[in-house]
């Protein structure tokens, strides 16, 4: 049994008398022990999907439609607010972009991560369990730290408390939406490091919510590519890598600098990620596909798996 199975997950935000579909029909399955990286240009749907793993998008204003999110075989979407709160940190574990808005200002880092410990792991609450968790995350001198408020640590630091803050609970799953973004390159390549470091080590699957092509072969072992809240195509990661199927995935790939001794004007996709409510009729990346027929206007495709393990969305996916 997969770790995650989220099924055909229909998500809907209302605003007003409209309601505007922001996840639609999306699919993706983790198993145990294993990386998903989900990648897509802002406003594809990659965070409100993550965050639907736990049921933490508000609702309202926000209205799951329909689908499964089914961990561990038990669908979320059907759990009482008690069984919610086990599985929030305890199987599910969330590393958000920005630390500095996520650490609370007020206290020291040590009281924050034994909150979560508290919660989760009562017994371990104590200043020995931080100290490991700090060293575990590779942050120096961890005792003389636990008395540190955020504003006192770097990004990098900032980043590696809210690390150990999502491990503190041992879960299943650790979700990592764009934990490198506020960082420095050098930085990035430590907390990525790390992140495979302690897969290896505590056994445990990821999501990581990407923008950043580069770290996909490094990290994942299966790519899955958003764009205006559908999945347009899933794969593995090197196989996705040597060879994108989707004309959007092949966009984003053209669209990274590639290091060469002759200047290379930098691709672009032309135009926008449409806004909810504003999605074409037919493919939603018709108006910016290099590819387009007139069919695609009109004719919603399907996610549909035109090689073993590799399923794509597009109406002329056969003749990829």
């Amino acid at each position: 049994m997969p770790l995650l199975e989220i099924k055909n997950l229909k998500l809907d935000f209302i605003a007003g008398d409209k309601s505007l579909r922001a996840v639609d029909d999306v699919s993706i399955t983790i198993n145990a022990g294993e990386t998903v990286c989900l990648v897509g240009e802002s406003g594809c749907g990659k965070s409100v999907t993550a965050l639907s793993i736990a049921r933490l998008v508000p609702t309202p204003p926000a209205r799951y439609v329909g689908g499964e999110i089914l961990l561990n075989g038990r669908d979320v979407l059907k759990m009482s607010k008690t069984d919610l709160r086990g599985i929030r940190g305890g199987v599910v574990s969330y590393i958000f972009q920005d630390p500095s808005a996520s650490l609370n200002p007020v206290f020291r880092i040590g009281n924050q991560i034994k909150e979560s410990l508290k919660l989760h792991r009562p017994e371990k609450a104590t200043d020995e369990e931080v100290i490991r968790l700090l060293k575990l995350v590779g942050i120096p001198a961890p005792e003389s730290r636990i008395k540190d408020y955020p504003h006192q640590m770097s990004g990098g630091m900032q980043q590696r408390v809210m690390i150990a803050m999502a491990l503190a609970s041992e879960p299943k799953l650790l979700v990592a939406d764009e934990p490198t973004t506020a960082l420095d390159v050098t930085i990035q390549a430590q907390i990525l490091d790390l992140l495979l470091d302690l897969k290896k080590r505590m056994g445990m699957s990821i999501l990581l919510i990407t923008h950043n092509l580069g770290i996909v072969g490094d990290m994942a072992d299966r790519v899955a590519v958003m764009y205006a809240g559908q999945v347009v195509e899933m794969s593995p990661a090197l196989d996705l890598l040597r060879r994108p199927l989707h004309p959007y995935t092949k966009a984003l790939m053209n669209s990274v600098p590639k290091l060469s001794s002759n200047l290379q004007r930098l691709s672009a996709i032309p135009g926008n990620v449409p806004t909810l409510g504003n999605f074409p009729s037919g493919c939603r990346f018709y108006p910016r596909c290099p590819s387009a027929q007139p069919e695609c206007a009109n004719t919603m495709p399907q996610l549909v798996e035109v090689e073993p393990n590799r399923w794509v969305r597009c109406l002329y996916a056969k003749s990829l």
